[in-house]
């Protein structure tokens, strides 16, 4: 039973990640969360302007929301691993499974949304600079 809180704790986590690495992005992606020095997808592409910090977590935000889905999955299997370890004489311990099974999918979840967000981000700044060239040259 001493290991209980830890798999409350890995629970809760999984669940509150998800929520935060959603949110976030979808917030700045709105253009309610500014590009700022904290919080959001935050790689020299995507903090060249406020078109390359949209544009990039509007292209994260369907690895973002996978998170959250995972987070819910993580959450939802390891309260039901949890119940079913409380009424059976296993180790509590084997209750952080499947959270820290979807913690490390979220994980990989995070590593493509910094993926995409970056590909936008350097498209909106490659045009950008493109159009700043042909203006300058003179040609439409």
């Amino acid at each position: 039973m001493e290991a209980l809180p830890a798999v409350v704790v890995l629970i809760l986590s999984v669940l509150g990640c998800g929520v935060a690495i959603y949110k976030s992005t979808d917030a700045a992606a709105s253009g309610e969360l500014p590009n700022n020095g904290s919080v959001g997808i935050r790689t020299r592409a995507t903090r060249e302007s406020l078109e390359a910090w949209r544009a990039g977590h509007e292209a994260a935000l369907p690895a973002a929301r996978k998170a959250l889905q995972v987070g819910y999955l993580g959450a939802g299997f390891g309260v039901l691993g949890l119940v079913v370890l409380l009424a059976t004489d296993l180790p509590i311990l084997l209750g952080i499974i499947a959270p820290g099974v979807c913690q490390l999918v979220q994980l990989g979840y995070c590593g493509y949304a910094v993926s995409f967000a970056n590909r936008a981000a350097r498209a909106v700044t490659a045009s950008a600079a493109d159009a700043g060239t042909d203006s300058a040259t003179g040609d439409a």
